[in-house]
């Protein structure tokens, strides 16, 4: 592992320390925890940008988190982040749902 100093606002070091006693761990671990859930929680929210903006596929955007693309399915539902698809690929259902 590698170290990195950052530097705090009183009230979030509270928060830190306040969750690390709940928890019974120290400040760094609970720190590198809500790092990691962080960092996470901004893919997601980038991928879901990107994939509403017609950037990514939902593939690209379940690879960029780390997801199965079945779990980026349920977040862009529960986000109602439309299913992006082409109209190239919309009217080939609706003929194909019409014969």
């Amino acid at each position: 592992m590698k170290t990195l100093s950052i530097r705090m606002n009183e009230e979030d070091l509270l928060k830190l320390e306040e969750l690390a006693h709940q928890t019974k761990s120290d400040k760094s671990t609970v720190a590198r925890i809500a790092l990691e859930v962080g960092i996470k929680k901004m893919q997601i929210d980038e991928a879901l940008s990107n994939i509403r903006k017609g950037k990514w596929t939902v593939w690209k955007g379940a690879d960029y988190c780390n997801e199965s693309y079945r779990s980026l399915l349920k977040l862009l539902k529960s986000e109602n982040v439309p299913f992006p698809i082409s109209i190239e690929e919309l009217e080939r259902e609706l003929n194909d749902s019409h014969k």
